[in-house]
């Protein structure tokens, strides 16, 4: 493998000139799994690195054979026990790290029974409206501002669909609809 720009290509990629095998090294793609009860947004506490300890919402790296609806229920399930149909899901955010490489999907949807259960991904589970939210313990600061938008939507039960970048340690949200 030699490291070289491909012909058409506008990156030097890895190239096995033996056989013409490229190795492309592309973004990951992380689903999140807003899950609301009434007025209040499903957290846990991080039982995993990174940010062990801290809270978030259900997140994970979408798998291949998913759609991101399919990867954001499982998450939900694997890190609460929660059951929410992926076609019971919506778009909130298509989200954009790129320092990491790192594509962010953020869906939402109302959970019919809230039966959950800690397990070794999310050590506490708790339903929070925004003023009782753990936002000084949030693990990924990034999203606050993005995060305080869903519960400003939700609050109206009128939801946008929203664009976030966070680029340079600058975090900006807009909608695209």
């Amino acid at each position: 493998m030699v490291e070289r720009e491909p012909d058409g290509d506008h990156k030097p990629r890895w190239c096995c000139d033996a056989c013409g095998f490229i190795h492309y090294e592309n973004p990951k793609i992380i689903v999140a799994c807003i899950a609301t009860v009434g007025d209040e947004v499903l957290w846990i506490k991080r039982g995993t690195a990174p940010k062990k300890g801290c809270w978030a919402q259900p997140s994970g790296f979408m798998e291949n054979g998913e759609t991101p609806e399919q990867a954001a229920a499982r998450e939900l399930f694997e890190e609460t026990g929660a059951v929410i149909d992926p076609n019971d899901l919506n778009l909130f955010l298509v989200g954009s790290l790129p320092a990491i490489s790192e594509v962010y999907l953020v869906y939402f949807g109302e959970l019919k029974e809230f039966n959950v259960a800690p397990t070794a991904e999310a050590l506490e589970i708790k339903l929070c409206d925004e003023a009782n939210a753990p936002w000084a313990e949030y693990a990924y600061p990034e999203v606050i501002e993005a995060t305080r938008q869903f519960y400003r939507d939700h609050q109206k039960r009128q939801y946008g669909v929203y664009r976030g970048r966070y680029v340079d340690g600058v975090n900006t949200i807009a909608s695209v609809n």
